[in-house]
């Protein structure tokens, strides 16, 4: 586990990314870029699949949003859960989710167990192809 200035970033199962973010007001470029490098030296250019789990008030601002949704881990990242909680969350994860799943499979939920589910089901696609 990494610990970084307002979230954690851990490994489970070899291959999912866990990134629990801290109930803060404020996510900025440098605490994405802080959350992306720590993530990077977990995954080691390994294939993952990444669950966001985002603090109850936590909304990135507009450039953490813009350098998230173009961010596909240079080909490393599979698949992408994002966990949230309120409405706010929800609408900003919508539009940023709109970008990346173009490139991968991402999605919203509102708890983590259904997160694992959906990232274990890809998990069992990918491994059949």
């Amino acid at each position: 586990m990494i610990e970084c200035d307002k979230s954690t970033v851990s490994l489970l199962e070899d291959d999912i990314l866990l990134i629990n973010v801290n109930s803060s007001d404020d996510f900025n470029l440098l605490d994405y870029k802080e959350v992306r490098l720590a993530s990077m030296r977990l995954a080691h250019n390994k294939q993952v699949f990444s669950l966001i789990n985002l603090g109850d008030t936590t909304v990135p601002n507009q450039q953490a949003r813009e350098a998230c949704a173009t961010d596909t881990g240079n080909g490393c990242l599979l698949a992408e859960a994002i966990i949230v909680k309120t409405l706010g969350q929800r609408i900003v994860a919508r539009d940023l989710l709109k970008a990346k799943r173009k490139q991968i499979p991402a999605k919203l939920f509102t708890s983590m167990d259904k997160a694992m589910v959906w990232i274990k089901r890809l998990k069992q696609d990918y491994k059949m192809n």
